[in-house]
């Protein structure tokens, strides 16, 4: 009967100690994901692109609506500012920033996907219905 309890004893001893490795990785992982040093480290361009994208649409969003500037054909010292087809030079400006911002924002949103698809398993296949859903028709 001792030896029966010595193998019972050994076996919940080494499935504690597999146990307590195990919790010790899981707790690695973990940390490791939640370490932004970490992962700005790892990709830096995904930063660099959410803070663009983030500072635009923070931009856009505090522009106050009454500074759009209308343009006025009389003042002659704006008329250098319409290029050679008569779109104003500053119209110009603004429709290419909102392309860049839109440009950058997918860029961004496509690289956030693909994060987290890579951390949570199954995510894409989810994401996808889900904007299959958004897209679909509506009434």
């Amino acid at each position: 009967m001792d030896k029966a309890a010595d193998k019972i004893e050994a076996h919940i001893d080494r499935t504690r100690e597999r146990l307590g490795s195990n919790l010790r990785e899981l707790e690695h992982k973990v940390d490791a994901a939640t370490d932004w040093r970490a992962q700005f480290r790892a990709r830096p361009h995904l930063f660099l692109g959410g803070a663009i994208a983030g500072g635009a649409l923070l931009a856009a969003v505090l522009r106050p609506k009454s500074s759009q500037h209308v343009f006025d054909s009389s003042d002659e010292s704006q008329l250098g500012l319409v290029s050679r087809n008569g779109v104003n030079a500053q119209e110009q400006a603004l429709e290419l920033w909102n392309d860049i911002k839109g440009a950058l924002i997918g860029v961004a949103a496509m690289r956030v996907t693909e994060y987290i698809s890579d951390l949570i398993p199954g995510f894409d296949e989810h994401y996808r219905r889900a904007a299959q859903r958004h897209d679909g028709p509506r009434p």
